[in-house]
């Protein structure tokens, strides 16, 4: 409910009442297609008199209404101005004053983070930044040599809104010493962006660098065409699991790239954010995807997508963000994406094809740990793989002419507001994300996040928005 999630709250309802869907839908004299798009994530409540109506028609205890946020951060329509809403209106705890955490939960593949946090008043707010000054037990946080967090506290509106920074300097600002201020981009305010990208960066940081020993000797056998599982992978976290598979078929992939031809096409496995999240962080997958966009000046190939409306609805909003920022990134580099909500491709191993010569197969999401590689010119084959593509390109619930329309598609689809999207990939773009989540590792980087935010904040533009006043 903190969440203004109603469709998993009906669906709730419904397994607790045995009602059907059109049962609902009397009790609120709606239609039943209506509660169906609700409890899939096609359609929201984003109206908090229309959340509470709907409470009150289910029964649900009024001790539980007093989570619900005054007002939704993204949408101007409800009772506040967008981002004026409480930072626990999208399901986080506000961070209280003084030395603290962030507990970041667990994923299917990534492991509960706990990150130290430093959370303090900002003393001012000059342009577009935070400040705080320097004090001891500032000073002495910043020189943490593991990943910590400074967070400063701004009331706007009555509302505490937060700011988030990597606690050491980095970049140009490396050379700061300690007792000098802290200036915090008001871009890295937290919020589902922010928060996401915080969860995967130090999820995937945490599992690798833990594993940095045996990673390296895994990876360091690792051959141009790689074949036969690795032997010493069995120890490993699940995380470092998916790097050496998705470089495993990176680098198969890569070694038939001269016969896929100028622009090949390609089908995905990821559905979710945390699998996907893996273009945005992973370095050798941004370099894969440099060598594997279309050749040809103008030249365009398709990226298909298999993600059902189940897990869309099972996704929380800010895993949602980095998988929407992933099919951003394949759009930067002219490889047009496809949607299907069909639940019958979920199965299909991934591949790379060259219509009528060649297809590339290369899974390693959800393969219970052994990539599946293999190379086919045989008609049959083709045909199918073609079939699977053709369909999917044709019938995409994101279909477009233009990237930023299908990038609006894909944000209404995961059910998120472009238009938001679109102005806080810009701010993120203007300041750079090196000080929210500079990599420790160096299998790690954020050249794919970068790239997924600029071209968001180029093709976005299309969408209207609303301006509001600054936030001061």
């Amino acid at each position: 409910m903190a969440a203004w999630e109603l469709g998993t709250v009906v669906k709730l309802f419904r397994k607790h009442t045995g009602l059907s869907q059109a049962g609902v839908a009397r009790m609120v004299s709606i239609d039943q297609a209506e509660v169906s798009r609700l409890e899939r994530g096609l359609k929201q409540i984003r109206d908090r008199r229309q959340f509470v109506q709907w409470t009150d028609a289910l029964g649900v205890p009024e001790e539980l209404l007093g989570l619900l946020p005054t007002a939704d951060p993204h949408n101007p329509d409800s009772t506040g101005r967008p981002g004026t809403a409480d930072t626990r209106a999208r399901g986080y705890a506000a961070l209280p004053e003084g030395p603290g955490q962030l507990l970041l939960p667990a994923g299917r593949s990534v492991s509960t983070t706990a990150l130290p946090v430093l959370t303090l008043p900002a003393a001012s707010f000059l342009g577009d930044n935070l400040r705080l000054d320097s004090r001891p037990e500032l000073d002495a946080w910043r020189t943490m040599p593991m990943r910590a967090l400074v967070v400063a506290n701004r009331t706007v509106d009555g509302a505490v809104r937060q700011f988030v920074t990597d606690a050491r300097p980095s970049g140009v600002r490396a050379t700061a010493t300690a007792s000098d201020p802290v200036d915090i981009p008001a871009a890295y305010e937290l919020d589902d962006l922010t928060y996401g990208i915080l969860w995967a960066m130090s999820g995937f940081e945490a599992a690798l660098l833990g594993d940095d020993q045996s990673l390296h000797t895994s990876l360091a056998s690792l051959t141009a065409s790689p074949g036969l599982p690795l032997a010493s992978d069995h120890g490993l976290t699940e995380v470092s699991r998916m790097l050496i598979g998705s470089e495993t078929a990176a680098r198969y992939i890569l070694g038939h790239r001269d016969h896929l031809g100028d622009a090949p096409v390609f089908w995905t496995r990821e559905q979710r954010g945390e699998e996907a999240a893996t273009w945005l962080f992973f370095r050798h997958k941004y370099r894969y995807l440099e060598r594997m966009a279309p050749r040809g000046p103008g030249g365009t190939s398709g990226r298909g997508f298999c993600i059902p409306e189940t897990a869309v609805a099972a996704s929380l909003a800010y895993e949602r963000v980095l998988l929407f920022l992933a099919i951003a990134l394949m759009e930067s580099f002219g490889i047009r994406s496809w949607v299907t909500d069909d639940g019958g491709f979920a199965h299909t191993d991934g591949f790379a094809l060259s219509p009528g010569r060649r297809a590339v197969i290369a899974s390693w999401v959800r393969t219970e740990g052994a990539s599946h590689l293999a190379v086919t010119a045989r008609p049959g084959a083709l045909r199918t793989f073609a079939d699977v593509t053709g369909h999917v390109s044709h019938h995409s619930a994101t279909a477009a002419e233009q990237a930023g329309e299908r990038l609006a598609a894909t944000a209404e689809y995961l059910g998120l507001d472009a238009s938001w999207l679109g102005r806080r990939c810009a701010q993120l773009s203007a300041v750079g994300t090196e000080r929210l989540a500079r990599p420790r590792s160096r299998l790690l980087g954020l050249e794919g996040l970068e790239a997924a935010c600029r071209f968001v904040a180029e093709q976005l533009v299309i969408i209207p928005r609303i301006r509001t006043a600054p936030t001061r």
